[in-house]
């Protein structure tokens, strides 16, 4: 019975001997460090260092561990559409008529917008104006001679699945301008800015309005002012639906604030926007605008039957869009990408398919991607995962592919961008390191690449940490210049 026992306990012993092994194959003092920081006490972490060129691991630490990465995954995502599609790749949004032009310059039919799901369309991103496709497309309108329209705008939705938020999204996300649905028609970043006034302390705050108006867009305001000065504003609301539920609280005595959300329904938003737009310059539109998906849910019959183009109006290049999508996070552009994915192999997008395309691409590539496990495109579910080696392999293949140098640039530098842009600010790194970092509650994470004497990659990822996310931030910017000064 003792030997038994005795067995049993070498066993452990080793597995666990074994285990810290593992781990500590390729650490070294610094990581070693890091991980008995007070906050990381309950936490998970992985790390890798990477030589960027030959793929060396330098120093590692349970970097195949399947951890929740933030909108870190967006590098992921914006990598497979650079692969896949090429940089200089775009969206197009067509536009035409169905029916006849009569002798009086009335269309005696529809004008069509077909949706080819740029995430760009009328946004303040764009290298164009906000307004350069509605003024694109009425010039294209008089050109053709058209004075009145008999029928109406139908905006055709329909490239991309109705789906356009993540069922794996939290409730508290839904209805905020950072959880935007994406769908084959969208239109002026899908957000709106809700104008506030608040009053005394314990007052509930004046709906001043939004920017752009969305019409039958409806609030039931149950904020509360408060003595602080942080935005604890949440628009809750489903996707197609112009109710909204707002709660939390906003800073007290504020002539004017700002918060932003979702619009609802995009493409019947631009059906609205492009109706009263002829209205407005003298073309009259008999019928209300209307979307594709609207139709079917009615069970009405649509076709392209005779219809003549108008304008196919062109996106930014696709490096662009990628640009701001890792530069600020963009969850709507990441996720619009994600479906793009899946029209290389799919004729309709859906996230899911996205999903599969990407994990096939990089299984292909013959990269083990075993822990990627997804939910969406840009990391905003609580359920995604990858482990940091994982990303690290992702990064070290596109660097050295033919967008290597490309993508590199979509990254923002460290102390001087985007979300980073206060990490190792004044310090030795600044403007040395390109990274993308991805935080949600309890979770801090960034990957991409240090380019000193030698380009290296590195990948942080960290959940479930305790305390304040500034001390653990004080403490990674400690370990990258451990780790990366002097090479």
């Amino acid at each position: 019975m003792l030997r038994k026992v005795w067995g049993k306990s070498i066993g452990i012993v080793l597995l666990c001997y074994m285990s810290m092994t593992k781990f500590a194959l390729y650490a070294n003092e610094g990581i070693l460090h890091f991980i008995k920081s007070p906050e990381l006490s309950v936490a998970s972490v992985g790390y890798c260092l990477l030589d960027a060129t030959t793929g060396r691991m330098i120093h590692s630490y349970d970097e195949e561990r399947a951890l929740l990465p933030a909108s870190v995954l967006k590098v992921v995502t914006t990598a497979t559409a650079l692969d896949l599609l090429g940089p200089d790749y775009r969206f197009a949004t067509k536009v035409g008529y169905t029916g006849t032009v009569d002798k009086d310059g009335i269309l005696q039919g529809n004008l069509i917008i077909r949706g080819g799901g740029d995430p760009m369309l009328g946004s303040e991103f764009s290298r164009y104006p906000q307004d350069h496709f509605l003024n694109k497309l009425f010039v294209a309108v008089q050109a053709a001679g058209i004075k009145g329209i008999k029928g109406r705008v139908v905006c055709d939705d329909s490239l991309f699945d109705t789906e356009g938020v993540s069922h794996k999204w939290l409730w508290e996300d839904m209805g905020n301008y950072f959880a935007a649905g994406s769908y084959g028609l969208n239109y002026s970043d899908n957000m709106y800015r809700l104008i506030l006034r608040s009053g005394t302390v314990g007052t509930a705050p004046q709906i001043l309005g939004t920017k752009p108006e969305i019409p039958d867009l409806m609030f039931s305001n149950y904020l509360r002012a408060a003595a602080n000065a942080i935005d604890s504003v949440y628009i809750y609301g489903a996707p197609f639906s112009g109710q909204r539920y707002l709660y939390g609280t906003l800073p007290a005595n504020r002539s004017t604030f700002t918060v932003k959300g979702d619009i609802p329904d995009p493409a019947l938003y631009l059906g609205q926007v492009v109706s009263g737009m002829f209205v407005s310059k003298g073309i009259k539109v008999q019928g209300k605008p209307i979307t594709v998906r609207l139709l079917r849910e009615r069970g009405e019959t649509f076709s392209y039957f005779g219809m003549h183009q108008l304008l196919s109006f062109s996106s930014d290049k696709l490096i662009d869009i990628i640009t701001v999508t890792n530069k600020r996070s963009n969850n709507l552009f990441a996720e619009t990408l994600l479906k793009q994915i899946a029209l290389t192999r799919y004729p309709i997008a859906s996230a899911s398919r996205g999903i599969e395309v990407v994990s096939g691409y990089w299984r292909e590539k013959g990269i083990d991607v075993s822990s990627l496990m997804l939910a969406d495109g840009s990391g905003l579910s609580p359920v995604n995962r990858i482990s940091a080696g994982a990303v690290a392999r992702i990064l070290f293949s596109i660097k050295n592919g033919k967008n290597g140098d490309s993508f590199l640039r979509t990254l923002p530098k460290a102390g001087e961008e985007g979300t980073v842009r206060n990490l190792l600010k004044g310090s030795r790194l600044n403007g040395s390191l390109y990274l993308k970092s991805g935080s949600i509650m309890g979770v801090q994470c960034f990957a991409g690449y240090y380019i000193g004497q030698k380009p290296y990659i590195i990948v942080l990822m960290v959940n479930n940490f305790t305390g304040p996310r500034s001390i653990l931030r004080r403490d990674i910017e400690r370990l990258f210049l451990s780790e990366l000064s002097g090479r």
